[in-house]
This record gives structure tokens, C-alpha cells and sequence, in this order.
């Protein structure tokens, strides 16, 4: 069964935060991957999925359970989706922040995770609202090591205010096999956000579940 629900952070295990202390990333940005959330959420039938190698024994190479996973391009200043399989993911919980306590004169892990965890996300649509992308705090405070970033800028996963401009309920059909366990899991409702488009120079608009957005908040 899934791990993971509509509106969860997620990303690669192979993010460089997953460590067992906080710290700067050392890697380049460009090979950072994005946070992302859960968009659907999709089963696949044991007895129909290919899960093992054909030619070398006990080998895996694919998953019972995947998810369409979202982040926002912010070079290209769009959303994008992936689906991803479960076994590749990690919850963003486990990724540790570094910040400098000048007090202290040490690093420590930032009560971030906390915070973002405690996040809202059932407020109430209200046409011209400020809201965020859920992950838009989280990329915002990721730590480089300043001689990396002097090499390659990379990639940027950082999300702008977004304003409601939209809310529709999702068909919930499709769901279930023909022997009633569940095939897919979707939102029942999705709003729909404008933002500046910066490449394009013009006003962007995308439906996305609600469960992606925060009431805007201070960085």
C-alpha cells in the first residue's frame, strides 16, 4: 500500500540533505534534485506488474506502488510532473538543515521541518487569495557551500507567490479494479493558481490539488 499521500514532500533518496547531521550541500545545485509533492497516488496490480529481472534472479526493477510527483521549474517557471516509484523516495522529514548559531559558534538543525509539517492546507478558497507552493520555504533555505555556487548557479526550485484564481472538484472515477482495490488515488478538489511566467513574460495558470498550498507566509 501507498506510504505516502496527496499533498505529502517528497523527494530522491539520493537528495544530499539526507545525513545523519546538518550541513551545507557540496554538491553542485545542477545535481540537487527538487522537493516535490504528491499529485496521485497509483497501484498497480501484483499479479499483472513485471516486479523482478527476467534474466538476473531476485533483482527489482519496479514497484507495486509510483506517484505522479510535482515541483515547479523555476528557470523555466513552470510546474512539471514525474512519476516516480515508491521505493525511490524519501519523505522530506528526514532531510537535515544546516544553519550557523552565531552565539554558539555551531551548526544546528533549524526548526524548519517542524514548521512545515505543522503547515495548513485545508484554509478556504477565496478568489484572489495569496497562497504557496507547500516546498517554497523548504528550497528557500537550502545552505550551498559558497565555492560550489561560485562554480555552476544551477538549477532553482524556488517558487514565487502564487494567487487563486480558480477551484474546480475533480471527477473521482476510475479509482478502483474490477475486483474493487484501489487503482488510483486523486484529490476531490484542485485550485487553480496564476503566477508571473518570467520566460514567457506573461501571466501563467495551472489546476493543481489543494492540498499543494499554504496561506502565504513569511520566508
Amino acid at each position: 500500500m501507498a506510504v505516502f499521500k496527496i499533498g505529502d514532500i517528497v523527494t530522491l533518496k539520493s537528495h544530499p540533505l539526507f545525513s545523519y547531521v546538518p550541513k551545507r550541500i557540496m554538491e553542485f545545485p545542477a545535481h540537487v534534485p527538487p522537493l516535490m509533492l504528491i499529485k496521485e497516488v497509483l497501484y498497480e496490480k501484483e499479479d499483472k506488474k513485471n516486479l523482478y529481472s527476467d534474466v538476473i534472479e531476485k533483482a527489482q526493477i519496479a514497484d507495486v506502488v509510483k506517484y505522479v510527483c510535482v515541483f515547479f521549474n523555476a528557470n523555466k517557471s513552470e510546474f512539471v510532473e514525474k512519476t516516480i516509484y515508491n521505493s525511490l523516495i524519501k519523505s522530506y522529514l528526514e532531510l537535515k538543515y544546516y544553519r550557523k548559531d552565531e552565539s554558539k559558534s555551531k551548526s544546528l538543525t533549524v526548526d524548519l521541518i517542524s514548521e512545515v509539517l505543522n503547515y495548513k492546507s485545508n484554509f478556504n478558497y477565496e478568489f484572489g487569495k495569496r497562497v504557496q507552493f507547500k516546498t517554497k520555504k523548504l528550497e528557500h533555505r537550502k545552505s550551498y557551500d559558497g565555492h560550489v555556487l561560485e562554480k555552476t548557479p544551477g538549477p532553482s526550485f524556488q517558487s514565487p507567490d502564487f494567487i487563486l484564481s480558480g477551484i474546480k472538484n475533480e471527477e473521482q472515477k476510475d479509482l478502483f479494479y474490477t475486483d474493487g482495490k484501489p487503482k488510483r488515488i486523486i484529490s476531490d478538489q484542485s485550485f487553480k493558481v496564476m503566477w508571473f511566467n518570467h520566460l514567457q513574460q506573461k501571466f501563467s495558470e495551472e489546476y493543481l490539488p489543494k492540498e499543494f498550498f499554504v496561506e502565504g507566509l513569511e520566508l
